[in-house]
């Protein structure tokens, strides 16, 4: 749809867009995972020119099982980097292995898939030669941004089980949804939810954006799809990341709002468990997309894309008087905003700091990287909290605006915490003790917030939903 040509389209999108066809997307290998491009899998072009031979095998594949055409990753002859190919299941050579037996998404058919001098047209390569990798790229970026979108319904769905469940379960002689404690959890499991949703509103309006002035310039649809979706790659690494933990983090406390019958193969929330592992490992490991986030960013900001570096360099040697200050003249948004921009003067900081002192060092400084990435998740998904709610009060959208206001406000209370123990943990990673010490007495004023009853925030929003008796927002 994105690379091919219109010959490809009109033979196999037709199909696979009516349901004719299903497709499958083959880029695993046993012994190549997060480092895609070390693949083994190798195509050789037939001595009469009409033909790639291909053997090879592929792992982990999604409709394995019943997929009628196979997006292949090979390289030719001896290749530095990837191609592309469409291969058709009933291709001579083509054995799809048994499904195998997995922890979850037990409807999903996965099996490994093997390629014994597999003929395939040369009408069948997929863009150019040694375009592959690139396109299993950006694929993969899409892929992201819809992970992170499709564990929305997923965690909604367990939201409601389980205020479902704790307004019909009785202990000592009262419903649980009564109890601070589960309603302490509903409302964390709907900040986090609404954050996520947040997000990706705003990543795709901006991909729409991007989209509509590549089209409007003269550029294909599929190609000015990708290239807008591209254009947002650290945004789908955050989301995935983000989405993945958020539908993680809501279905275990559903389990454990259930008790023991979360427990029980008879819930929902059994199967939503089991399901939800999977999405912190495919589409690229959590790992491997929090380096992302700060490796992609820096790499944008080195090629001109912004000013990344002048700006960071700007904060850390300035970095005793940069705080904004919340006065009481400040209106709620404002104040949530000023404190939005703190943590990312703090994030730069440290990316300077960090950079400056390790040099080349720094991208296989792991850890640090993790530290920054965390904090760059966080910010994103309270800015564009802030930005949404915001939105939703000034246009008068919401009747009961002070829930999603206490929403927020817990949010950024709870994340100025957690970008200050990140900064930290980064800091004495590198840094010797007495800049160490100044540096994270900077990052205290930057990530200092004012005091809020937490409990009672948190009590409004799970009070809400518990007389809605479902996820409502």
């Amino acid at each position: 749809m994105y690379y091919g040509n219109e010959e490809q389209r009109q033979k196999y999108v037709t199909k696979l867009a009516s349901g004719e066809y299903v497709g499958a997307y083959c880029l695993t290998e046993p012994s190549a995972g997060s480092d895609a491009n070390s693949g083994k899998t190798n195509a050789v072009l037939s001595e009469d020119g009409k033909h790639y031979i291909i053997n090879g095998q592929k792992m982990w594949i999604t409709n394995a099982g019943f997929a009628d055409v196979q997006t292949v990753f090979a390289k030719i002859d001896k290749d530095r980097v990837l191609s592309a190919f469409i291969v058709e299941k009933n291709m001579p050579g083509v054995v799809v292995g048994p499904d195998e037996h997995k922890m979850g998404i037990k409807g999903s058919s996965t099996a490994q898939i093997y390629y014994n001098d597999v003929k395939v047209p040369v009408e069948n390569l997929i863009g150019k030669r040694g375009e592959g990798f690139r396109i299993a790229l950006n694929i993969l970026h899409m892929g992201r941004i819809k992970l992170g979108a499709n564990v929305l319904g997923a965690s909604k769905k367990a939201i409601s089980d389980a205020i479902k469940y704790a307004n019909e379960r009785k202990q000592f002689g009262i419903l649980i949804s009564t109890f601070g404690s589960i309603k302490h959890k509903i409302a964390e499991q709907a900040i986090r939810t609404f954050a996520l949703e947040s997000a990706i509103y705003r990543v795709s309006s901006l991909i729409d954006a991007v989209m509509t002035e590549l089209k409007s310039g003269g550029m294909d649809k599929g190609l000015a799809s990708i290239e807008a979706i591209s254009h947002y790659a650290v945004e789908a690494a955050i989301l995935k990341v983000f989405g993945s933990e958020v539908l993680d983090f809501v279905i275990d406390e559903t389990v454990q709002i259930h008790g023991g019958m979360g427990y029980s193969a008879e819930m929902t929330c059994d199967k939503g468990y089991r399901d939800s592992r999977i999405n912190r490992i495919f589409e690229g490991t959590n790992e491997i997309n929090r380096l992302l986030v700060v490796d992609t960013a820096m790499k944008r900001g080195m090629k001109g894309d912004f000013d990344l570096a002048g700006t960071a360099e700007n904060y850390y040697n300035n970095m005793d008087n940069i705080a904004e200050t919340v006065s009481n003249n400040d209106n709620f948004f404002d104040a949530q905003l000023k404190h939005i921009r703190n943590f990312k003067k703090a994030i730069l900081i440290i990316i300077h700091g960090a950079s400056t002192k390790l040099g080349k060092t720094f991208f296989s400084e792991q850890e640090i990287m993790n530290n920054l990435s965390d904090m760059m998740i966080q910010t994103y998904a309270s800015e564009s909290l802030a930005l949404r709610i915001k939105k939703l009060n000034d246009n008068n959208l919401k009747t009961n605006i002070d829930i999603y206001k206490n929403m927020l406000a817990v949010n950024i209370y709870d994340v100025a915490a957690l970008i200050l123990k990140k900064a930290t943990d980064a800091i004495y990673s590198y840094e010797d003790i007495e800049c160490a010490n100044k540096m994270v007495a900077a990052i205290q004023k930057l990530t200092a917030v004012s005091g809020i009853n937490v409990r009672d925030f948190r009590r409004s929003i799970a009070d809400y939903l518990i007389e809605e008796n479902e996820y409502k927002l």
